[in-house]
């Protein structure tokens, strides 16, 4: 499927389900594929720290992608997820994802070199499909207010612009992206990455989003960013303020929490990789009583 045009679109980092001898489970991944196809999600994210990808070869990575472009049957679409400071490298995993079936890969500012210029501009004009760039700098570190800073407002904007970069997703930093906001050309999206910040991002000119949240109430996700967007304040906030302890509980607990609120709708989430632990039935209880009063259940 082609990339969507109109606004606003929400992906979600998709949570890789394993069995129990710790392999990768494709034919999970291929039902859960086939709910959220059912759902206003537009794409997928492959390669994330929500996907425990530090837990993956690049091989299992790779074969994720051919199974999600499988199952998908055209429809959706497939964001592969980057995360190198070489160059060279970078070029090489982003050619691999886009020859497995992703349509645009995401690309983490780079966090081993200060050269984050010279880094994209080598890079982006060489990656065979649209590039998203994404300011997340301490991956698996969701509370956004403290996240490091990858390069100055005015250069991720000059980033932004390169030919070949499609758009670009937001930290947890509001302030910070507040100003990031009018440095970035309204011509290309402005993703927030945060369930959390929905509304707050959305009021600063956020018009999409790549979040975990959307995993588990993409059409929550889309609502609040549709109503901003209409000038419907009061219909965004009611959402968002049902939903804020369900992203919370879920999040706080990471890989863990998504795959326990997914099996909670249905899905199947599994355990996380070793040596990863479950959430606790507590915990779970916990979640399932958030998620009932966000009405996701």
């Amino acid at each position: 499927m082609p990339i969507p045009t109109s606004n606003p679109i929400v992906v979600a980092p998709s949570p890789t389900p394993f069995k129990a001898d710790d392999s990768v489970d494709h034919g999970a991944i291929e039902r859960n594929v086939q709910k959220w196809l059912k759902t206003p999600l537009s794409g997928f994210v492959l390669n994330s720290e929500n996907g425990e990808e530090q837990f993956l070869s690049e091989a299992e990575r790779l074969e994720i992608v051919r199974t999600v472009n499988a199952a998908r049957n055209g429809e959706k679409f497939i964001v592969g997820g980057v995360d190198s400071s070489s160059v060279t490298d970078s070029i090489r995993i982003a050619e691999a994802l886009v020859d497995a079936g992703a349509e645009m890969i995401r690309i983490r500012i780079p966090r081993l070199t200060t050269n984050v210029s010279g880094y994209f501009e080598q890079v982006v004009p060489r990656v065979p499909a649209p590039v998203v760039i994404i300011h997340q700098m301490a991956p698996g570190k969701f509370a956004g207010g403290d996240a490091p800073v990858g390069a100055p407002a005015e250069v991720i904007g000059d980033l932004v612009d390169i030919d070949n970069v499609f758009g670009y997703i937001a930290s947890g930093n509001v302030r910070f992206e507040t100003r990031v906001r009018t440095f970035v050309t309204t011509e290309k999206p402005f993703w927030l990455g945060n369930g959390l910040l929905l509304l707050a991002m959305s009021a600063i000119g956020a018009n999409g989003a790549c979040l975990m949240f959307g995993n588990v109430a993409p059409t929550e996700c889309h609502a609040i960013i549709s109503s901003v967007m209409n000038g419907d304040l009061r219909a965004a906030q009611e959402i968002q303020s049902r939903c804020i302890e369900a992203d919370y509980q879920i999040l706080d607990r990471g890989a863990a929490g998504i795959k326990a609120a997914l099996e909670i709708l249905g899905y199947e989430g599994g355990a996380p990789r070793l040596p990863v632990s479950p959430v606790s039935a507590a915990e779970r209880e916990i979640i399932r009583a958030a998620m009932q009063s966000a009405r996701l259940v």
